[in-house]
């Protein structure tokens, strides 16, 4: 059986849903597993290609910026759910703010209309996907008392993106109440803040996406064979992780300085978690730089291979500033008092009355014997400006005891949700 040791580990996650899902406690769950008249065949493939590459492109741009002082060696990020509170953004923004949110979503050719259908119905197909894995996504719009929200921009919102609009005073302790308690809702209480108190007097409008995954594994790791084994971080040291080991068929890929192996949930095997090792001549910096971008081509290369899985549990969670990787991405006018325009959020205002102060990311993941649990908050806040190859001859074994990327994704959509890398699997 092919052995390979990986002194550097690069997971790599991608959850992929093709019908329905649901998410929280029973009563939550049978609410929110929804049914769809929709097909894989009524998304947008134009809609599922952009977020894909909008979500390569910024994956990139945040680890050169990632709007940290000192990075952890462990990162996740989900672009789908910020690409979906970013189209939300893009339905009150015009002129030049407009077009850069264009270009930055990678939207070319996707009028407005088309991209609220689109995302109408990659939404349903997500949370519609496979009974045996619990999916949830939803959106919400929360605006100041004093504020109010154009009629137009509200029917889209509300009919293309589902989303919960309400107007709170935010000079109240009980508005950041209320918005993270909205967030802990739709995260089944793993995230359970994203807006802290004082919230600024200039704020006006925060847009919100959540997202929430929880699936078993097809073939779950047996407890017993978990034990404590080396794991090789890119910094040096080698530390003991509780690994998990696994034998079976899987889709795997034996690349060009990597291997790559797909480990899928539930009974439809929609989902899955693909995981990405750089040879050990090589490293995880060297695989983004070369093979991030080719993600759509060599993630559909996978063929059914005997092997074996040696993959750590690890347990991930991080608050992230994502504005400064967005403005280098190609939308910095969004952020600039003196000119940004949201002219279309409400009647009255001008180009240069509105900008966005921040967004942030607020994600968690937990990958253990049994399956996986993840969760993001995307928050945007809007303040007043002052003033295939062949199959493996032999069996492969693919031991991830070293950095490594993962990428949840959907295989009826092939839509990115959930991506990161783990550096050291015992920080969080």
């Amino acid at each position: 059986m092919r052995t390979t040791k990986w002194s550097g580990l690069i997971l790599a996650a991608v959850l992929t849903v093709t019908a329905g899902c649901s998410i929280g406690s029973d009563r939550q769950e049978e609410e929110s597993r929804k049914k769809t008249s929709y097909t894989a065949e009524d998304a947008d493939p134009k809609l599922a290609a952009a977020m894909n590459e909008f979500a390569l492109n910024f994956y990139a741009q945040f680890k050169s910026d990632p709007g940290e002082e000192t990075p952890g060696p462990n990162r996740m990020v989900s672009p789908a759910g910020l690409a979906v509170a970013l189209s939300m953004l893009k339905g009150g923004a015009a002129g030049e703010t407009a077009r850069e949110m264009q270009q930055t979503l990678r939207l070319g050719g996707i009028d407005d209309g088309q991209l609220d259908q689109g995302q109408k119905i990659l939404r349903e197909l997500l949370t519609a996907s496979d009974s045996s894995v619990r999916m949830e996504m939803a959106n919400s719009i929360w605006s100041r008392s004093d504020f109010k929200l154009d009629n137009d921009y509200v029917g889209r919102m509300e009919k293309s993106y589902d989303a919960q609009i309400q107007a709170l005073d935010f000079a109240s302790p009980k508005a950041a109440e209320t918005m993270n308690e909205w967030a802990s809702d739709h995260t089944a209480g793993k995230i359970t803040e994203v807006v802290q108190n004082p919230i600024s007097p200039d704020a006006v409008l925060f847009l919100m996406n959540a997202m929430y995954f929880k699936g078993d594994w097809s073939e779950p790791f047996e407890k017993s064979l978990t034990e404590d084994k080396p794991f090789y971080p890119a910094s040096g040291s080698k530390v003991q992780a509780p690994t998990m080991k696994q034998s079976g068929d899987y889709d795997y890929l034996d690349g060009d300085g990597f291997r790559a192996v797909r480990l899928p949930y539930g009974k439809s095997e929609n989902f899955g978690m693909i995981l990405a090792l750089p040879d050990e001549s090589s490293s995880l910096e060297r695989f983004l730089d070369a093979q991030l971008p080719k993600f759509g081509q060599w993630s559909r290369e996978l063929s059914d291979a005997p092997g074996a899985v040696e993959l750590p549990k690890f347990k991930l969670g991080d608050s992230l500033q994502l504005e400064n990787a967005l403005a280098s991405l190609g939308m910095p006018t969004v952020f600039d008092p003196l000119s940004a325009d949201l002219s279309g959020l409400s009647p009255g205002v001008e180009p240069g009355d509105l900008f966005v102060s921040y967004v942030k990311q607020d994600t968690y993941i937990d990958v253990n014997e049994e399956g996986t649990e993840a969760a993001a908050v995307t928050s945007v806040a809007v303040e007043e400006t002052m003033a295939a190859p062949p199959e493996p001859d032999k069996p492969f074994e693919l031991k991830l005891n070293r950095p490594f990327f993962f990428a949840i994704t959907d295989k009826s959509t092939g839509l990115i949700v959930f991506m990161g890398e783990v550096g050291n699997p015992l920080e969080d």
